[in-house]
């Protein structure tokens, strides 16, 4: 077994902005910080309020957050079997050894990336994806993974009104014949 730098292109080494193949990742990791920051947010008000949840304020505070570069270093990207894959806390199945590559122009790309995708969306229209269990399709699946998604990430949305699976099933249009849990079909 022999272990190398993940190979990029040129203008992958260089750019400051997200490699286009690798955006659908990088969408589901800005996604994963995202839901942890609101769900550790959401601890922390007392248990006592009748409704546990954010004002606007925490919204705002917690969407602005998200973007900031020392939120990424815990992510690197590795080349295993030929393929580029990330790996860090989003995707903690991802266990292969292997050489890493973080740090440089990676944190701020992932800045670059975050500020894009939350920059059509007001941090109420975010925190109310989050609240509905529709953050993932809303920021990622609709337009950033649209038929590149191999696996599915662990749900971070407050509530799951979808698997990631059937959220699949909604964005690549074949509404009706997914499976629910107990193998029957069903309309999304």
């Amino acid at each position: 077994m022999s272990f190398s730098q993940p190979s990029l292109t040129e203008e992958e080494q260089k750019s400051h902005q997200f490699p286009s193949r690798y955006r659908c990742e990088a969408c589901q990791i800005v996604v994963h910080n995202l839901g942890t920051d609101f769900r550790t947010a959401e601890t922390k008000i007392p248990k006592k309020k009748k409704k546990r949840t954010l004002g606007d304020i925490e919204i705002m505070e917690t969407v602005e957050d998200v973007c900031v570069k020392e939120k990424f270093d815990a992510y690197s990207i590795q080349e295993f079997g030929g393929k580029v894959t990330f790996k860090g806390p989003a995707f903690p199945d991802r266990t292969d050894p292997g050489m890493s590559m973080g740090g440089g122009l990676w944190p701020i790309r992932y800045k670059n990336h975050c500020g894009d995708l939350l920059e059509e969306y007001s941090e109420d229209e975010v925190y109310a994806f989050y609240r509905q269990g529709n953050l993932f399709y809303e920021l990622c699946l609709r337009r950033q993974c649209k038929g590149q998604l191999t696996e599915t990430p662990a749900s971070v949305d407050f509530q799951h009104t979808l698997t990631p699976e059937e959220q699949i099933c909604k964005v690549d249009g074949v509404e009706g014949k997914c499976p629910n849990k107990s193998g029957q079909k069903v309309e999304l």
